[in-house]
Protein backbone atom coordinates (compact mmCIF):
# COMPACT_ATOMS: atom_id res chain seq x y z
CA UNK A 1 0.00 0.00 0.00
CA UNK A 2 1.17 3.28 -1.05
CA UNK A 3 0.72 5.83 2.15
CA UNK A 4 1.86 9.02 0.39
CA UNK A 5 -0.84 10.63 -1.60
CA UNK A 6 1.91 13.47 -3.18
CA UNK A 7 3.83 10.17 -4.95
CA UNK A 8 0.50 8.77 -6.02
CA UNK A 9 -0.51 11.98 -7.55
CA UNK A 10 3.22 12.70 -9.11
CA UNK A 11 3.63 8.58 -10.30
CA UNK A 12 0.43 9.19 -12.30
CA UNK A 13 0.22 9.35 -15.96
CA UNK A 14 -2.20 12.29 -16.21
CA UNK A 15 0.22 14.30 -13.67
CA UNK A 16 3.02 13.33 -16.02
CA UNK A 17 1.42 14.59 -18.92
CA UNK A 18 1.03 18.17 -17.36
CA UNK A 19 4.60 18.47 -16.31
CA UNK A 20 5.37 17.42 -20.02
CA UNK A 21 3.05 19.96 -21.38
CA UNK A 22 4.99 22.85 -18.63
CA UNK A 23 8.35 22.11 -19.68
CA UNK A 24 7.55 22.16 -23.70
CA UNK A 25 5.49 25.33 -22.64
CA UNK A 26 2.64 23.84 -23.98
CA UNK A 27 0.54 24.56 -20.41
CA UNK A 28 -3.13 24.81 -21.48
CA UNK A 29 -5.10 27.63 -20.36
CA UNK A 30 -8.07 25.77 -20.03
CA UNK A 31 -7.67 22.40 -18.02
CA UNK A 32 -10.54 19.84 -16.71
CA UNK A 33 -8.92 17.06 -14.32
CA UNK A 34 -11.05 13.80 -12.96
CA UNK A 35 -9.44 13.36 -9.61
CA UNK A 36 -10.99 11.69 -6.72
CA UNK A 37 -12.04 13.75 -3.98
CA UNK A 38 -9.45 12.95 -1.39
CA UNK A 39 -6.68 14.12 -4.15
CA UNK A 40 -8.46 16.97 -5.18
CA UNK A 41 -7.06 19.72 -2.47
CA UNK A 42 -3.56 18.45 -3.03
CA UNK A 43 -3.71 18.68 -6.94
CA UNK A 44 -4.72 22.10 -6.88
CA UNK A 45 -2.65 23.79 -4.41
CA UNK A 46 0.45 21.26 -6.43
CA UNK A 47 -0.95 22.84 -9.84
CA UNK A 48 -1.04 25.98 -9.05
CA UNK A 49 2.87 25.95 -7.88
CA UNK A 50 3.39 25.15 -11.29
CA UNK A 51 1.88 28.05 -12.53
CA UNK A 52 2.05 30.60 -10.20
CA UNK A 53 5.65 30.14 -8.41
CA UNK A 54 6.15 27.89 -5.43
CA UNK A 55 6.74 30.99 -3.30
CA UNK A 56 6.22 31.91 0.40
CA UNK A 57 2.90 33.80 -0.48
CA UNK A 58 1.23 29.93 -0.30
CA UNK A 59 -0.30 29.95 3.14
CA UNK A 60 -2.80 27.00 3.69
CA UNK A 61 -3.24 26.00 0.15
CA UNK A 62 -3.95 29.50 -0.81
CA UNK A 63 -2.40 32.43 -3.07
CA UNK A 64 -3.24 35.74 -3.77
CA UNK A 65 -3.99 34.77 -7.39
CA UNK A 66 -5.69 31.83 -6.70
CA UNK A 67 -9.13 32.16 -7.19
CA UNK A 68 -12.20 30.40 -6.42
CA UNK A 69 -15.79 29.31 -7.71
CA UNK A 70 -17.46 27.18 -5.39
CA UNK A 71 -15.44 25.27 -2.79
CA UNK A 72 -13.96 21.85 -2.21
CA UNK A 73 -17.03 19.23 -2.39
CA UNK A 74 -19.20 22.32 -3.45
CA UNK A 75 -20.18 22.62 -6.89
CA UNK A 76 -20.62 26.89 -7.33
CA UNK A 77 -23.79 28.63 -8.02
CA UNK A 78 -24.47 30.86 -11.46
CA UNK A 79 -23.64 33.82 -9.13
CA UNK A 80 -20.34 32.27 -7.98
CA UNK A 81 -19.43 31.64 -11.81
CA UNK A 82 -20.45 35.24 -12.76
CA UNK A 83 -17.81 36.81 -10.16
CA UNK A 84 -15.26 34.57 -10.96
CA UNK A 85 -15.37 35.71 -13.93
CA UNK A 86 -14.29 39.32 -12.86
CA UNK A 87 -12.21 38.19 -10.36
CA UNK A 88 -10.14 36.04 -13.20
CA UNK A 89 -9.75 39.32 -15.18
CA UNK A 90 -7.89 41.06 -12.33
CA UNK A 91 -4.64 41.98 -13.26
CA UNK A 92 -2.33 39.44 -10.57
CA UNK A 93 -1.55 40.67 -7.59
CA UNK A 94 2.48 38.79 -7.35
CA UNK A 95 2.46 36.07 -10.12
CA UNK A 96 2.39 37.00 -13.89
CA UNK A 97 -0.84 34.24 -13.97
CA UNK A 98 -4.06 34.19 -11.89
CA UNK A 99 -5.50 30.92 -11.71
CA UNK A 100 -9.68 30.20 -11.76
CA UNK A 101 -11.09 27.01 -10.03
CA UNK A 102 -13.74 25.52 -10.60
CA UNK A 103 -14.80 22.88 -7.58
CA UNK A 104 -17.19 20.02 -8.74
CA UNK A 105 -17.60 21.04 -12.21
CA UNK A 106 -19.22 17.37 -12.81
CA UNK A 107 -22.21 18.99 -10.79
CA UNK A 108 -22.82 22.18 -12.22
CA UNK A 109 -25.91 23.48 -13.25
CA UNK A 110 -26.49 23.95 -17.03
CA UNK A 111 -26.84 27.37 -16.36
CA UNK A 112 -23.64 28.17 -14.65
CA UNK A 113 -21.75 25.62 -16.44
CA UNK A 114 -23.18 27.65 -20.13
CA UNK A 115 -22.53 31.05 -18.31
CA UNK A 116 -18.76 29.83 -17.96
CA UNK A 117 -18.00 29.03 -21.63
CA UNK A 118 -16.31 32.14 -22.99
CA UNK A 119 -14.81 32.63 -20.11
CA UNK A 120 -13.45 28.84 -20.79
CA UNK A 121 -12.73 29.59 -24.56
CA UNK A 122 -11.22 32.74 -24.60
CA UNK A 123 -9.84 33.36 -20.77
CA UNK A 124 -7.70 36.79 -20.39
CA UNK A 125 -4.20 36.48 -21.49
CA UNK A 126 -2.99 35.85 -17.82
CA UNK A 127 -6.02 33.71 -16.75
CA UNK A 128 -6.05 29.75 -16.20
CA UNK A 129 -8.85 28.18 -15.57
CA UNK A 130 -9.17 24.62 -13.97
CA UNK A 131 -12.12 22.25 -13.28
CA UNK A 132 -12.03 20.02 -10.58
CA UNK A 133 -14.25 17.29 -10.77
CA UNK A 134 -14.89 13.60 -9.56
CA UNK A 135 -16.50 11.57 -12.32
CA UNK A 136 -16.07 12.51 -16.32
CA UNK A 137 -19.82 14.49 -16.51
CA UNK A 138 -18.47 18.01 -17.74
CA UNK A 139 -21.18 18.77 -20.40
CA UNK A 140 -19.56 18.75 -23.99
CA UNK A 141 -19.82 22.79 -24.59
CA UNK A 142 -17.42 22.95 -22.08
CA UNK A 143 -15.56 19.85 -22.44
CA UNK A 144 -14.89 20.58 -26.40
CA UNK A 145 -13.25 23.57 -24.68
CA UNK A 146 -10.39 22.35 -22.63
CA UNK A 147 -7.94 19.48 -22.49
CA UNK A 148 -9.27 16.93 -20.14
CA UNK A 149 -6.82 14.35 -18.15
CA UNK A 150 -7.82 12.25 -15.85
CA UNK A 151 -5.76 10.76 -12.34
CA UNK A 152 -5.28 7.33 -12.47
CA UNK A 153 -5.00 5.53 -8.77
CA UNK A 154 -2.67 2.31 -9.11
CA UNK A 155 -4.63 -0.87 -8.98
CA UNK A 156 -3.78 -1.84 -5.51
CA UNK A 157 -5.77 1.08 -4.22
CA UNK A 158 -8.91 1.15 -6.51
CA UNK A 159 -10.08 -2.74 -6.67
CA UNK A 160 -12.36 -3.95 -3.87
CA UNK A 161 -11.98 -5.23 -0.56
CA UNK A 162 -13.71 -6.08 2.23
CA UNK A 163 -13.39 -4.31 5.41
CA UNK A 164 -11.83 -5.32 8.66
CA UNK A 165 -14.07 -7.90 10.16
CA UNK A 166 -12.79 -9.29 13.78
CA UNK A 167 -11.63 -7.30 16.64
CA UNK A 168 -8.04 -8.49 15.30
CA UNK A 169 -8.23 -6.91 11.78
CA UNK A 170 -9.95 -3.80 13.02
CA UNK A 171 -7.01 -3.11 15.48
CA UNK A 172 -4.07 -4.15 13.15
CA UNK A 173 -6.17 -1.85 10.65
CA UNK A 174 -6.04 1.36 13.20
CA UNK A 175 -2.59 0.75 14.06
CA UNK A 176 -1.65 0.82 10.20
CA UNK A 177 -3.58 3.67 9.44
CA UNK A 178 -1.87 5.66 12.17
CA UNK A 179 1.55 5.31 10.20
CA UNK A 180 0.24 6.48 7.42
CA UNK A 181 0.72 10.01 5.79
CA UNK A 182 -2.48 11.26 6.20
CA UNK A 183 -6.52 11.36 6.14
CA UNK A 184 -6.49 11.03 1.97
CA UNK A 185 -5.17 7.72 1.80
CA UNK A 186 -7.40 6.45 4.49
CA UNK A 187 -9.93 7.41 2.56
CA UNK A 188 -8.88 5.86 -0.63
CA UNK A 189 -8.70 2.37 1.62
CA UNK A 190 -12.65 3.28 2.76
CA UNK A 191 -13.57 3.54 -0.48
CA UNK A 192 -12.25 0.44 -1.92
CA UNK A 193 -14.53 -1.16 1.04
CA UNK A 194 -17.40 0.69 -0.22
CA UNK A 195 -17.08 -0.68 -3.70
CA UNK A 196 -17.11 -4.35 -2.32
CA UNK A 197 -19.96 -4.26 -0.28
CA UNK A 198 -21.59 -2.11 -3.64
CA UNK A 199 -20.70 -5.91 -5.44
CA UNK A 200 -21.81 -7.81 -2.43
CA UNK A 201 -24.66 -6.74 -2.53
CA UNK A 202 -25.09 -4.17 0.64
CA UNK A 203 -26.03 -1.14 -0.84
CA UNK A 204 -27.48 0.16 2.07
CA UNK A 205 -24.17 0.25 4.14
CA UNK A 206 -22.50 1.22 0.92
CA UNK A 207 -24.91 4.38 0.59
CA UNK A 208 -24.31 4.84 4.67
CA UNK A 209 -20.46 4.61 4.18
CA UNK A 210 -20.62 6.86 1.07
CA UNK A 211 -22.74 9.29 2.67
CA UNK A 212 -19.87 9.26 5.72
CA UNK A 213 -16.83 9.51 4.16
CA UNK A 214 -18.22 13.27 2.14
CA UNK A 215 -19.18 14.50 5.96
CA UNK A 216 -16.00 13.05 7.06
CA UNK A 217 -13.81 14.91 3.93
CA UNK A 218 -16.00 17.96 4.62
CA UNK A 219 -15.36 18.50 8.06
CA UNK A 220 -11.44 17.65 7.67
CA UNK A 221 -11.38 14.86 10.27
CA UNK A 222 -8.35 13.99 12.48
CA UNK A 223 -7.25 9.99 11.38
CA UNK A 224 -8.54 9.22 14.95
CA UNK A 225 -11.95 10.60 14.20
CA UNK A 226 -12.21 8.61 10.83
CA UNK A 227 -11.39 5.44 12.56
CA UNK A 228 -13.71 5.85 15.18
CA UNK A 229 -16.65 6.59 13.45
CA UNK A 230 -15.56 3.94 10.34
CA UNK A 231 -15.30 1.29 13.54
CA UNK A 232 -18.92 2.80 14.81
CA UNK A 233 -20.85 2.10 11.53
CA UNK A 234 -19.14 -1.35 9.69
CA UNK A 235 -18.35 -3.01 13.31
CA UNK A 236 -20.34 -1.54 16.11
CA UNK A 237 -23.67 -1.13 13.40
CA UNK A 238 -24.13 2.22 14.69
CA UNK A 239 -26.98 3.90 12.24
CA UNK A 240 -25.35 6.60 9.93
CA UNK A 241 -28.16 9.14 11.06
CA UNK A 242 -27.11 8.69 15.00
CA UNK A 243 -23.54 9.15 13.64
CA UNK A 244 -24.52 11.97 11.03
CA UNK A 245 -26.40 13.86 13.73
CA UNK A 246 -23.29 13.81 16.51
CA UNK A 247 -20.38 15.20 14.47
CA UNK A 248 -22.84 17.93 12.33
Amino acid sequence: MIDDTGALLENSRGWQEIISAFKMGRSPQSLAVVIPSAMQELFVERYGKLLLGDSPAWKDGTHPDLVHAGRYLTQPSIDDCRTLQGELGLHPVISERRLAVIWSADKLSLEAANSLLKLTEEPPLHGYVLYISEEDKLIPTIKSRVWSISIELPEELVRSRPHPETPEEWAAWMDNSNKKAGAEILYLEIESWIKHLTETGDFVKAAEMESLIRLMEQKRLSVPMIQDLTFAVLKEGIPYEQIFGSVW
